[in-house]
């Protein structure tokens, strides 16, 4: 049942240019189905869940960026009463929130006098490193072919260094599993982001087969990739402990441990070396990458080039560093903003270098078609003719315009797929994937009526459940992407089995009926009600629908997700302080299952994109290692006052579009690297360092002669 646009004045969206997205996809104007449960607080996180008679359970972790714990007070810590377990098996953290034990007690007040009662006393180790500088021993020579190039190009070449910070998830609904123990089964409520994945591994150390325990994650306060990791080392000890005593068990950490030990998008430094021509075209050069991964051995790569722009013959290189800080975990659209943002301020200063519009340097120098176009749309959307030459303006208050582009790819991933009518017209989608908030039961709903022929209001949408059928974790922008195929084949094969009743019944050809507006007809005439149908059904019907690896890489109709962004800011430059009034958002989605869902996927990763760029910063101290703004109160995010007007712009003019395309991560991908960009247009100078805070403002203004 594809969507008919409702121009009615009062249902059109708020925003100026959103009129653009009206009739662009299956469904224009479905809210979430879970929104009133998510409002009223019917919805229930795992977080939520306490059985009776559970223990509580707690991490016992390092409070530095390197130590020894030289004693702890493991008997004082058991006999605390409602204490039923403390162990401590490591004596050594390199990293503030490293964790060497656990303690497990009846009750959250008996968890936190056994975890005083352990009176663990650490060493500091002497040194500790904090920062990506300080783990340089020395930056690496300029490969012979790009020094040649180089030292040929004489005065028109850019030496540039970018670095961005430490980026932590942040997730509303921290890490953690509550399990149900009921001795000869389990139910196990994850917060994560693959309900499969999660399933995986648990049997072992629940102790109980496969058969006898469901995972369930029927709503997840958020993840951005750092909930891709099945159940976490906080299920498996959370299990482990339940099978021991044959109890329940609750194990969430809570805000300061969420930013230390949950994962982060690691800090960069990028070393940018090139050589143009006069009219801008980039010949070449090198581009030098290092990520802060703290302990890890891997997980910090830059994505730059990004492969959006010609920039010639670039030789890259790339090592990671090793800090005393939180390790990285994917999050969302891993690499890219980082490198988005250096790619990006290259160019504005190749432009300015060579006296071009950074606009029109772009049209030339990028490889897709269709970029280019959302490109030009944006512009005209945000007013570019009205941009000025960088740095040409006076007075405190300075405005500044900056774009960026984006990509991201397609990951073919199994899906199965479930559609259950019952004789009384009631529709059951059944999928075993999990919706992190964005939108997954929505547009498994949206998908199946669609495929139907019935009302959205028929559907009723089962998901997050490890007995359903199986279904990709929501990482790197797999789950509309592959889900959608597999529901539209289940639904057409249920409503297939219905007609065919229908046909027995009336002596129809089954290939004359059609179901649409809840009802069944025969070349477009009303043969009988949806219900009326349905009552012919003998018991249940089942139709299903699956899409392997395979079939999903083979299928056209889906691909790569591309997009432009505008931003419209001003900069005061007596305080230093950014504020961003407007930016579009020119996204490619393909097929669009919700136009709601899709505007709030793209306005999303814009926010997060915002406050990586303005705010966020974690801070480990110099001398201890320790992160001294383990809250929401120091360690900035984005808020209601900091929040531009974010115009979304649903590209649909791709002919081969004829499916889903990759949603959530690109539209993140481009938004600092463009602030940047209008930064340097409204002061005429970069900041080249992430967060662009007010004091870096400043210090740029005073490096080229101060504010006049």
């Amino acid at each position: 049942m594809s969507n008919q646009a409702n121009t009615d004045a009062a249902t059109l969206p708020p925003l100026a240019n959103r009129p653009l997205n009206i009739g662009s996809s299956m469904n224009d104007d479905a809210s979430r189905l879970d929104a009133l449960a998510k409002v009223t607080g019917a919805a229930k996180y795992g977080r939520d869940v306490h059985p009776a008679n559970a223990l509580y359970i707690a991490f016992v972790r390092c409070p530095f960026g390197a130590a020894t714990l030289e004693s702890c007070d493991v008997d004082a810590a058991r006999a605390v009463p409602g204490v039923v377990e403390a162990d401590v098996s490591k004596r050594q953290g390199n990293y503030h929130g490293a964790t060497v034990g656990h303690v497990a007690a009846d009750s959250p007040l008996s968890l936190r006098r056994g975890m005083a009662a352990l009176a663990c006393r650490w060493k500091r180790k002497g040194d500790v490193v904090t920062t990506i500088e300080q783990g340089i021993e020395a930056e690496p020579e300029l490969p012979v072919d790009a020094k040649a190039m180089i030292e040929q190009a004489g005065d028109r070449t850019l030496d540039a260094t970018y670095s961005t910070e430490v980026q932590t998830h942040s997730s509303l609904e921290t890490h953690g599993a509550c399990v149900d123990h009921k001795g000869d089964s389990a139910v196990v409520y994850v917060s994560t982001q693959g309900t499969s994945s999660a399933r995986d591994g648990l049997d072992e150390a629940l102790g109980l087969p496969a058969s006898k325990f469901e995972v369930v994650c029927e709503y997840v306060g958020g993840g951005f990739g750092s909930k891709l990791n099945g159940a976490g080392k906080e299920g498996m000890l959370a299990a482990r402990i339940a099978a021991k005593h044959k109890r329940s068990a609750y194990l969430f950490v809570n805000r300061a441990e969420e930013h230390l030990d949950t994962g982060n998008r690691p800090s960069s430094r990028t070393r940018v070396r090139v050589a143009f021509e006069a009219d801008g075209t980039i010949k070449g050069g090198h581009i030098q990458t290092w990520g802060g991964v703290g302990p890890n051995r891997g997980g910090g790569g830059v994505n730059v080039p990004s492969g959006r722009y010609r920039l010639g013959q670039i030789t890259t290189a790339h090592a990671d560093i090793s800090l005393n800080g939180g390790m990285p975990r994917a999050f969302r659209a891993p690499g890219h903003p980082q490198g988005a943002f250096a790619e990006e301020l290259m160019l504005d200063e190749v432009a300015a270098r060579c006296g071009l519009d950074p606009l029109a340097l772009r049209l030339r120098l990028i490889k897709a078609d269709a970029i280019r176009e959302m490109a030009e749309l944006g512009a005209r959307l945000i007013g570019w003719d009205k941009r000025l030459v960088n740095g040409a303006q006076a007075g405190p208050i300075r405005r500044g315009m900056g774009m960026g582009v984006t990509s991201w790819g397609r990951f073919p991933s199994s899906v199965d797929a479930e559609v259950v009518v019952n004789r009384d017209g009631s529709v059951e989608a059944r999928t075993g994937t999990q919706d992190i908030g964005t939108g997954q039961r929505t547009v498994v709903g949206i998908v199946t009526a669609d495929a139907m022929g019935v009302p959205l209001e028929a559907v009723t949408v089962r998901i997050g459940r490890s007995t359903l059928p199986p279904g990709p974790g929501s990482g790197g922008s797999v789950t509309t992407v592959n889900s959608a195929p597999a529901f539209m084949e289940a639904g057409k094969a249920a409503a297939t089995q219905v007609l065919e009743l229908v046909a027995g019944r009336t002596g129809a050809p089954v290939n004359e009926l059609t179901i649409a507006g809840g009802e069944v007809r025969r070349n477009g005439a009303k043969v009988m009600a949806w219900k009326d149908a349905c009552a012919l059904i003998p018991d249940t019907i089942i139709g299903k629908g699956r899409n392997t690896q395979k079939t999903v890489a083979a299928d056209k109709t889906t691909g790569t997700s591309g997009g432009a962004q505008f931003v419209d800011l001003d900069v005061d430059v007596e305080t230093g302080v950014v504020k961003v009034h407007r930016i579009v958002a020119v996204q490619a989605c393909g097929r669009v299952v919700s136009r709601k869902l899709a505007e709030s996927q793209v306005i999303g990763g814009v926010i997060q994109g915002l406050s990586y760029a303005l705010f966020e910063h974690r801070l480990l101290d110099r001398q201890t290692g320790a992160m001294v703004n383990p809250n929401l109160e120091w360690y900035k995010i984005a808020g209601p006052k900091d929040m531009p007007l974010i115009e979304p712009v649903l590209w649909s003019k791709d002919k081969e579009a004829a499916g889903p395309r990759p949603l959530g991560e690109p539209p993140t991908i481009p938004t600092a690297g463009a602030i940047a960009c209008a930064i340097y247009n409204a002061i005429g100078v970069p900041v080249r360092s992430l967060p662009i805070t007010p004091d870096k403002v400043l210090a740029a203004m005073a490096g080229k002669g101060g504010a006049k």
